[in-house]
């Protein structure tokens, strides 16, 4: 059995594949919408072909601080003393382990725990050079330092705006840093546009996954609160013209706001009562005011907002 947890979701993978290779009996097991009795039982489950199988268990959160009970894990623990032979179980996180629980100490005593640790800015830069060079495109060192600065130490995220690069040149060649200013600081501006665009259309999934997203790329909660501000801000302007009788014209010359700018906010406002984007403001405000004095920490502050106007 072996437990493999690490905050990137391909550096985790690498280390599975490590494991799993070039064997086809694989089975995934997601412990979100399954049990460890599930696991337990598909594992001591053989064919009549003696073949062996790998379990890969995802979410397997019970290693982390105050995430599951030990007498929840009583199965495991038991399974744990006499396992199937022919069953490998990869037990898999995204949370940080916590070696003072039972189950990573009992663990640990007789099989493999694998901590993935972040890259350093040296090792992802080299990661970087390596997937350019195995997709033979050519990258130096100053794109590579750019590529770091903007899009942050997240190796999932820099993985995915390689990807990105690679399909703006669509076949091999140099890498140029003034395209990559271009592509990946669209990525950021799009990514910053559809989450005011989500919290806007009241879309909690999405909100907060791009928020998380976000987060993975260090940018900074203020300038997403400051543009939730004048959103809101806008939609309210447009609100109160409105009611006052003002035409949309009038009211897109007073805001210096286009036609189409006007439409998207009173689309907008159809989902909302002048209180509510009073009461929005005022929160962002206090908000502001906690992160600015110190007493309030940034990503979970705009997290909590957007959980309680949901």
């Amino acid at each position: 059995m072996y437990f493999v947890s690490g905050e990137s979701y391909r550096l985790v993978d690498e280390e599975i594949k490590k494991i799993v290779k070039n064997e086809t009996n694989v089975i995934t097991i997601d412990l979100n919408q399954s049990s460890l009795v599930d696991v337990i039982q598909e594992a001591t489950y053989v064919s009549m072909f003696q073949e062996k199988k790998f379990l890969i268990v995802k979410n397997a959160s019970f290693f982390s601080a105050g995430k599951g009970k030990d007498e929840d894990l009583e199965i495991l623990f038991k399974y744990m003393e006499n396992p199937i032979k022919l069953s490998v179980i990869i037990f898999v996180s995204y949370e940080k382990a916590d070696a003072r629980k039972k189950i990573y100490k009992e663990f640990s005593k007789k099989y493999k725990i694998i901590l993935v640790n972040n890259l350093s800015a040296n090792d992802l830069a080299i990661k970087i050079r390596d997937i350019c060079f195995q997709n033979k495109f050519k990258i130096n060192d100053e794109t590579i330092s750019y590529i770091l600065r903007v899009v942050g130490s997240n190796f999932d995220f820099i993985y995915n705006e390689l990807n990105k690069i690679f399909l703006y040149y669509q076949e091999p060649q140099k890498i140029e840093l003034t395209d990559v200013k271009e592509i990946v600081s669209k990525t950021l501006f799009d990514n910053n546009f559809k989450f005011i665009e989500a919290v806007v259309n009241k879309n909690v999934n999405l909100s907060l996954k791009i928020l998380e997203d976000l987060y993975a790329l260090k940018v900074d909660p203020i300038a997403l609160i400051m543009l939730l501000v004048r959103e809101y801000r806008l939609m309210l302007s447009v609100y109160l013209l409105a009611q006052k009788g003002i035409r949309k014209n009038e009211i897109g010359k007073q805001l210096g706001l286009q036609d189409w700018q006007i439409d998207k906010l009173e689309k907008a406002n159809r989902n909302y009562y002048e209180d509510d984007l009073k009461n929005h403001l005022k929160k962002l405000a206090t908000i502001d005011y906690k992160i600015k004095s110190g007493t309030g920490e940034k990503f979970l502050e705009l997290k909590t907002f957007l959980l309680e106007i949901f």
